[in-house]
């Protein structure tokens, strides 16, 4: 299963049913609640999911890391899919799309009276989670070429910010290092057919990688537009 063309969504950092309510009505295909800088935890994010789920936006989550307990009890409150922070190693690629699975493909447990299970009253089984990995390390940029070749990994996310940072210009979303390293992960990940994602801050942007080939996009964080918004409204009357 993999990520259809063209999904736009939006990164989470704030807890809040009724902030997600209003993404989602606004015509998101789907919200990343982080759980790795964002302030959520199981409660805030189940209702945040649940709210997702209410309006046919898809709630993704990015866990803290490779944690087989937090992974699962993020699907189980009904996570549409997992988004995977600081992957260095083809192991721990590996380990990502093992995490998603039951055996025998993977290791994840199973309890049915959980909420993506109907609370054990179902007549089908939940749709397969989506495998979001990001390469945000300079080791997973190196050996993306093999990590491309695993099998269960429905979108490869670029990690700009990070790359930033290992690179030695950090916070530089313009310096020709990053700009080159990014598009080579993306014609990397368009020569082997996986699916890639990045954050947009503009329409410019978007228009620009909807050419380079990019699947998705996140457009930036809801507590930076959120500050954005406010800042112009009171720009207006206090210049």
């Amino acid at each position: 299963m993999a990520l259809t063309k063209g999904l736009n969504g939006i990164w989470r950092v704030i807890p809040s049913p009724a902030i997600t309510e209003i993404i989602a009505q606004s015509g998101f295909d789907f919200q990343i609640l982080d759980c790795e800088h964002g302030a959520y935890d199981y409660q805030t994010l189940e209702n945040d999911i649940r709210a997702c789920a209410l309006h046919n936006c898809l709630p993704f989550v990015r866990v803290s890391g490779l944690n087989n307990v937090e992974v699962q009890r993020c699907l189980d409150l009904g996570a549409a899919g997992i988004v995977f922070p600081q992957l260095v190693t083809f192991e721990h690629f590996k380990t990502a799309v093992s995490l998603l699975s039951y055996a025998p493909e993977g290791i994840r447990g199973f309890n049915p009276f959980v909420r993506a299970w109907n609370y054990g009253v179902f007549e089908e089984k939940p749709k397969k989670p989506f495998c979001i990995t990001i390469v945000e390390t300079l080791q997973a940029v190196n050996d993306l070429d093999n990590i491309l070749g695993l099998q269960g990994i429905d979108c490869i996310y670029i990690g700009s910010y990070d790359l930033s940072a290992q690179l030695g210009c950090i916070g530089e979303m313009d310096n020709q290092k990053l700009v080159n390293m990014v598009n080579d992960i993306i014609n990397k990940c368009k020569k082997a057919s996986v699916p890639v994602g990045l954050m947009v801050s503009n329409a410019e942007q978007y228009q620009k990688y909807i050419d380079a080939g990019v699947d998705t996009f996140v457009h930036t964080v809801e507590s930076h537009k959120i500050k954005q918004m406010f800042t112009a409204v009171i720009h207006q009357v206090k210049p």
